[in-house]
């Protein structure tokens, strides 16, 4: 098994707390309704909030090429705006990668933020990644930071 890590940087014009609470915390709430165009649900499977062992399981929107991933959460600092899990089984592993160990870091910038992320893929014996995949999910990730810090400006009572 290999582990292969690749990171990426947004920025947030929405301040460090309310993007943790939104998109880390209370995330099983705000991504079904911030983008019912792509995810369905987000249901507990095991626990009943974002600690610790607990894991969620995100159900997608059918016309996408995933349609769950399991999360199981493993480190949640608040005061440092830290968030941990692993994705442990889905469409998004396919047949090659084992799990998926990502960390968020939320860090104050000016009157925002920046969302520092780090995806750390454990691929199954010599497995490569799919790159242009892998371009794809960057992609993903920055236009749903996008959809929240844009939902976090029009609605400045959330999460306040």
């Amino acid at each position: 098994m290999a582990v292969k890590t690749y990171s990426q940087e947004l920025e947030c014009s929405a301040s460090a707390a309310r993007v943790f609470k939104a998109a880390c915390l209370d995330s099983h709430n705000f991504f079904p309704k911030v983008l019912p165009q792509v995810i369905k649900s987000v249901e507990f499977v095991q626990g009943d909030c974002v600690a610790p062992g607990n894991v969620k399981v995100l159900k997608y929107v059918s016309e996408g090429e995933i349609k769950f991933v399991k999360h199981r959460v493993d480190e949640v600092d608040v005061e440092k705006f830290y968030y941990k899990y692993t994705t442990t089984e889905g469409d998004i592993l396919g047949d090659g990668i084992e799990c998926i160990v990502v960390e968020e870091k939320v860090e104050a910038k000016g009157t925002g933020c920046v969302v520092k992320m780090s995806s750390h893929f454990h691929t199954k014996g010599d497995a490569e990644l799919d790159e242009e995949k892998l371009k794809m999910g960057k992609e993903k990730i920055t236009l749903t930071f996008k959809v929240v810090d844009e939902y976090l400006q029009a609605n400045p009572e959330v999460y306040a």
